[in-house]
């Protein structure tokens, strides 16, 4: 009897927001349509996961999460919902995936991020993966960012010694050349030049019937995860949106406001008195939301800002102040595309005042238009994965 095999095994590094996996879950989502002969699995630690797959028939394995914490900008790893440590919690997982691994015995791997995983968690699978004649391949966003974790001598020893491609997500018109050569001195490789990742893209695709047309939104608000200073934040924007005229329509919020329960008060109760804001958790009805908005409010992220270009929607993007300087200098680039479709905001210094402006402003534009950036990053991505399985057959 012929023993079975995964084709195709995702990774997704997880502990402070869901680029890593959002990224990959598109990409997954996208050889699910496109391939769906093949077997796909995603395995990451990031609790929204499901939330993240939605409707997509893309099967997932969820690990024991990781949890971070932020302070002056960066993050540490914390205790976690599972009560073990960070430092634990690597040593379990790395024992887990060495299992995953010789249990399915990939065709293909996909990582995000870095070739050795958060806390080092892919070494011992990487290691047997040689007699099981598994392909890695890694993938990284259009900027890294001072992550050092991805610019070490470990991260370019076990990228030569183990994989055999590197895709990059993200697109030279917007970027320029800096980036592809800063990854070909690191890994000694050129980058595959994939385009940006667009989970909501995918997403788009599983529609039937279109954006529900009864409630049309004046916009959509997303706060993945809350850092030091999102509830000044937040604070500032019920007073911003209490000044926006109710007859613009309603506010759509998802708001994680983590575990605490005070927290999760004190958000609530900045919104209680304003009858045009719906507060909720992160969730399917996201994506309806923003489809139909007018306007958004969003955080720098990679999926963040792909999901208003993607929508076309003119957006108002908040900074965080993180020491990797990553958000900072893709926006930089991007704003040079997009022109007066985005505004950027400092997290720390913003006022309700600020916010009703540029919101009225966006309100006024009212209208949704293209972007000339390469949105089409999952559906290359599934199709040269697709392309190097059969090469190998």
């Amino acid at each position: 009897m012929i023993t079975p095999r995964l084709d195709i095994l995702i990774y997704a590094h997880d502990g402070r927001g869901l680029g890593h996996a959002g990224r990959s879950i598109g990409i997954g989502m996208a050889l699910r349509r496109l391939c769906p002969y093949l077997k796909v699995l995603f395995v990451s630690g990031c609790r929204q996961s499901q939330q993240l797959i939605g409707p997509a028939p893309l099967d997932w394995l969820k690990l024991p999460a990781y949890e971070t914490k932020v302070e002056d900008g960066k993050s540490r790893g914390i205790t976690g919902r599972s009560m073990f440590e960070d430092k634990e919690l690597g040593i379990f997982r790395t024992e887990e995936l060495e299992y995953l691994v010789s249990l399915y015995r990939p065709r293909l791997v996909l990582v995000d991020h870095t070739p050795q995983g958060k806390h080092k968690e892919l070494l011992k699978a990487l290691s047997i993966s040689r007699d099981i004649g598994t392909r890695w391949i890694l993938g990284v966003r259009g900027v890294m960012g001072a992550v050092s974790q991805a610019g070490s001598d470990l991260a370019g020893n076990l990228f030569r010694q183990y994989y055999q491609g590197l895709l990059w997500y993200g697109d030279r018109r917007v970027l320029g050349e800096s980036h592809l050569e800063g990854l070909r001195q690191q890994y000694g490789v050129e980058a595959l030049e994939c385009g940006y990742v667009s989970r909501l893209a995918e997403l788009d695709f599983l529609r039937v019937d279109g954006p529900a047309q009864n409630e049309m939104p004046a916009g959509t608000v997303s706060v993945p995860w809350l850092g030091e200073k999102s509830l000044h934040f937040l604070e500032q924007l019920a007073r911003g949106l209490a000044n926006i005229p109710r007859d613009f329509g309603k506010w759509h919020l998802f708001v994680d406001t983590g575990d605490s329960p005070e927290v999760k008060k004190k958000v609530w109760k900045m919104f209680a008195g304003l009858t045009h804001c719906r507060l909720e958790r992160p969730g399917v009805r996201y994506v309806d939301s923003l489809l139909c908005s007018k306007t958004a409010v969003i955080y720098g992220g990679y999926n963040s800002l792909m999901d208003v270009l993607y929508v076309g929607l003119p957006a108002l993007v908040v900074e965080r102040a993180m020491q990797d300087n990553e958000q900072q200098i893709h926006l930089q680039r991007l704003l040079a595309r997009v022109g007066n479709r985005i505004n950027t905001v400092s997290e720390a210094d913003i006022t309700g005042e600020q916010i009703t402006s540029f919101l009225l402003e966006n309100l006024s534009k009212n209208k949704k238009l293209p972007v000339a950036v390469n949105l089409n990053g999952a559906i290359e991505v599934a199709m040269i994965l697709d392309r190097l399985l059969k090469e190998k057959s």
